[in-house]
């Protein structure tokens, strides 16, 4: 238990010491986040579109 507490302990410290170290942690969740959007727009859109050619009567 004594060696987990001291593992946590020199882990705060780190982070103490890199103020900026979670920022790409964030930005990586953020863009994940927008192509998961982008994607659900375009599938959105798509369906929207096929399913207008196929309602075109063209004969």
């Amino acid at each position: 238990m004594a060696l987990l507490e001291a593992h946590l302990e020199r882990a705060r410290q780190a982070a103490k010491e890199r103020p900026d170290a979670g920022y790409s942690t964030e930005t990586v969740v953020m863009v994940a986040i927008l192509v998961t959007i982008a994607i659900a727009v375009g599938a959105i859109l798509m369906s929207k579109l096929i399913a207008k050619a196929n309602s075109l009567d063209l004969g």
